[in-house]
């Protein structure tokens, strides 16, 4: 064979290797938010060859690539950026659709005020959860409940009223997990509280969650002892369109919501709105819930260095509630479902616990992009809530309505009418008079209006290649108005106000009150804090740092027009606090990470413990609670793999506590206790871990091992039904393990893609080492019982999404499964006398239920 034939066989040899070696690569692009097809995504195989195609107009795409197995990366301006795994066998792979979340609008900027991780270098831990979990996983759960895909996080229902939900960070409860929408803190200014009821409509409006575990990254998490919970807002996007969606389930609520995003206009402004109306029975008797939501979010960039955002958003909602917490006996004889709050009057349900309240929310914000090494964003905000609860009262020591019963367990509120219309009492009152025919019980309205407004101002400027410097101020003022007003004399002609908690007594007031007088409570909460921080950040491709101080200041005013008619207001009282955090990360590469970071952290206590007697007269001895803190962790990621490992240790010194806030209480017998001076450990360790299998399957794990205590023994003041100290009592919960959370769990979680579209996700959820919170009330004497551990119990979920066409536009099916095997679990509760379950009180789980949604995009 001569030269030239020999060379080109050869060269026939390379050319059909070559060809033989190619692998072909489709799919689809669209938008997570509308299902729509994105054309001119820039899909790239990273490896070191130039490897890359974009889409077409329908959103498909064909990229041929010499790599069997590899990475892709789909890249598009106004969409985050993806990764994605493939392992071609044979010589052709269809990837199916690919799903891009919108980039939310002026991120750097929310960066700034918010502290919002951007990069997973950043040394503290971190999940991450999108719009498109919230749409198929939340259904009409109140929105903690998604967040339980987090190892450290532990969410429930409160009872079961609509939105009523308590949740935990590594064992701290939620007012020590702060609670920032759009860089703003949201917890309640008094007590740290969040009323998810109140926030009914976030879940559809909320384009990006971010949850930092422990004192974390964000500026103004003061109150961020177990970690902050970061929800930034949707904006309007480059996409013109929007979507009218249905959801039931299967106990009856119903929801009917609707999306509107108007694009790019000529005039520069885009703006998008969103609303609902939900409305329903509830799962458990006598919850029913109706209300509307609204959401309008409006943006110009003015020039390329000016843009402002508008976001004002509402929830006015009604829902029944069930405050009374449950013995073992009561769920065994009338079920799960069981609501001790309410009774028949006139064949109409009547619910003694009730809460209703709109609390608008507007946000302004200015954007100033000084150079391309400063930025500056300016915010104001304002909130008027108006709105309470059902609430009732007793002529001084007669026995509560709760004490009124069926014999189907039901508030008798028939025989209240009837006492209170035909006792013989009479009442001798200050002025001399005696008067009968008064109500021995009424209905009220425990009211609770209030203005918050603040304003936020940061500042960004790199320094150099590697510095970052990011510093701010936050001022807000908070004015609160709390009164009972009396709503229902229930068949007598008057209720008598006696005063006689009252440190002035009667004072000359008017003691014959009718329907819409104030009784008992009438004081205002007043509070202006002011906080100022400062954060430097080092980045490099392999080494990163961050060092913050911050320092906070709070001046408190109490108002009381029941105690004090006449000199109500209170002198100014101050409290200052301080934190420093800092943290530093190793990059060895592009798949390892290892991290520390620590804090020690001197949090001002809240308004309820400052005035914590219920008087102008502040609580003497009360200490900022002071928090240390470390936290070392290591993380593995590649395209088909992830692992995340975190070990934490917290200090926690001078913790104070208020029992049955905002609960009635069963019986006048009953107590509030306050706390001051309590010491806690936490710590543990949580991993999680993911597994991208194939295109088509997904495995998922997670994990937390952990240890909660209370360190000391304590004393403890007795408040009464009135808000009156009592008592003081010794209080022995040395050793005892922290309740109301999961101290040990895991989980399970695998999605399957069938027909490239159809998704299932099943998942599998175990909590063990549960306790239940202590009554300071039975633990008076030095004892070594725990306080009653609640059985373990694993739930199963399901969630299948189903995208499909009506025509020419895009529709999706939801379903949802929650505990598909019914399983019956305690949620939470309190302890009782023998630590055990014949004396606990809580409430049980809900137990297998349904939700379907169906949404149609235009």
């Amino acid at each position: 064979m001569n030269r030239k034939k020999i060379v080109l066989l050869t060269s026939g040899l390379l050319i059909m290797a070559n060809l033989f070696s190619q692998n072909l690569l489709q799919g689809v692009v669209q938008s997570a938010q509308n299902h729509k097809p994105l054309a001119n995504v820039q899909i790239v195989v990273l490896s070191g060859k130039s490897e890359g195609t974009t889409t077409d107009e329908a959103g498909k795409f064909s990229l041929v690539t010499s790599q069997k197995k590899g990475t892709l990366l789909l890249k598009m301006v106004g969409f985050k950026g993806m990764k994605t795994g493939f392992h071609v066998t044979g010589n052709r792979l269809n990837l199916g659709i690919l799903l891009l979340d919108p980039q939310t609008y002026a991120l750097d900027e929310i960066n700034i005020r918010s502290g919002m991780v951007k990069s997973r270098k950043t040394p503290v831990s971190i999940t991450e959860i999108n719009a498109r979990t919230l749409s198929n996983e939340l259904a009409d759960q109140p929105l903690p409940l998604v967040f339980n895909n987090d190892p450290s996080v532990f969410a429930v229902r409160n009872g079961g009223g609509s939105g009523d939900a308590s949740l935990s960070i590594r064992g701290f409860k939620q007012e020590n997990v702060a609670l920032l929408l759009n860089g703003i803190p949201i917890n309640g200014e008094e007590n740290g509280l969040v009323y998810w009821s109140n926030w009914l409509g976030l879940n559809d409006v909320a384009a990006e969650i971010q949850i930092q575990k422990g004192p974390g990254f964000a500026n103004l998490a003061s109150n961020a002892v177990g970690g902050s919970i970061n929800i930034i807002t949707k904006t309007a996007g480059r996409q013109k369109g929007g979507s009218v969606g249905f959801q039931t389930t299967d106990y009856g609520n119903r929801k009917v919501s609707f999306a509107v995003n108007s694009g790019a206009t000529k005039s520069g402004w885009q703006w998008a709105a969103t609303g609902s109306w939900f409305g329903g029975k509830g799962y458990v008797e006598a919850t029913s819930v109706r209300g509307f939501s609204y959401f309008l979010a409006a943006s110009k960039q003015i020039d390329k260095r000016n843009r402002i955002n508008i976001t004002l958003m509402g929830a006015p909602q009604h829902h029944d509630q069930r405050t009374l917490k449950l013995s073992w006996k009561e769920v065994e004889r009338y079920g799960y479902r069981y609501n001790k709050d309410w009774g028949g009057l006139d064949g109409q349900v009547k619910n003694a616990s009730a809460n209703f309240y709109h609390k608008p929310f507007l946000i302004l914000s200015h954007d100033l992009k000084i150079s391309e090494k400063q930025r500056l964003s300016n915010s104001v905000y304002c909130s008027y809530g108006t709105g309470g609860g059902n609430w009732s009262e007793s002529f001084q020591y007669a026995p509560s309505i709760f004490s009124y019963r069926t014999a189907s367990g039901r508030v008798d509120w028939k025989k209240i009418v009837e006492n209170n219309a035909y006792h013989e009492g009479s009442v001798i009152l200050e002025n001399g008079d005696t008067v009968s025919g008064y109500s021995i019980n009424v209905g009220t309205y425990f009211l609770a209006s209030h203005i918050e407004t603040g304003w936020m101002s940061s500042y960004e400027q790199h320094l150099g290649k590697h510095l970052l410097w990011t510093t701010g101020v936050h001022y807000r003022y908070f004015n609160s108005f709390l009164r009972e007003e009396i709503s229902d004399l229930m068949g007598g002609r008057f209720f008598v106000e006696d005063y006689g908690w009252s440190l002035a007594g009667v004072a000359g007031r008017e003691q014959i009150k009718t329907v819409g007088d104030i009784i008992k409570v009438n004081n205002h909460s007043i509070i202006n804090s002011l906080n100022l921080y400062s954060r430097i950040v080092y980045e490099n491709r392999v080494f990163n740092a961050f060092l913050s101080v911050k320092g906070s200041g709070s001046f408190y005013r109490r108002t009381d027009k029941y105690n004090y008619p006449v000199h109500p207001k209170s002198a100014l009282s101050s409290r200052s606090g301080f934190d420093a955090r800092a943290g530093m990360s190793y990059h060895p590469g592009k798949l390892h990470l290892l991290y520390i970071n620590g804090a020690i952290v001197s949090k001002v206590p809240y308004f309820k413990f400052v005035f914590g007697n219920f008087t102008n007269v502040p609580v003497q001895n009360l200490h900022n609670e002071n928090i240390k803190t470390i936290e070392a962790g290591y993380s593995l990621n590649t395209a088909f793999f992830g692992l995340n490992v975190t070990g934490y240790s917290t200090l926690w010194h001078n913790v104070s506590m208020l029992t049955n806030e905002y609960v009635q209480l069963e019986n006048n017998q009953q107590s509030r206790t306050m706390i001051n001076g309590l010491d806690a450990l936490h710590k543990g360790i949580e991993w999680t871990a993911h597994w991208n299998i194939s295109p088509v399957f997904h495995l998922g794990v997670l994990a937390t091992l952990a240890d909660y205590r209370w360190k000391n023994n304590v004393s403890a003041r007795l408040i009464n039904k009135d808000n009156v100290v009592t008592d003081t009592v010794n209080v022995f919960v040395k050793g005892l393990h922290v309740g109301g959370t999961a101290q040990q769990k895991m989980g399970v979680n695998a999605t399957v893609r069938l027909a490239k579209t159809v998704k299932f996700k099943a998942e599998y959820l175990y909590y063990n080492k549960l306790y239940a919170d202590f009554n300071p009330l039975n633990r008076n004497t030095p004892s070594q019982t725990d306080a009653y551990r609640f059985p373990s119990y694993g739930v199963v979920n399901l969630y299948v999404t189903v995208p499909f066409k009506m025509g020419n536009q895009q529709a999706l099916f939801q379903l949802n499964g929650f505990n598909l095997f019914n399983k019956e679990y305690i949620e939470t509760g309190e302890d009782g006398s023998t630590h055990q379950l014949d004396s606990f009180r809580g409430f049980w789980s809900y137990g297998r239920n349904v939700s379907l949604l169906l949404k149609f995009y235009f």
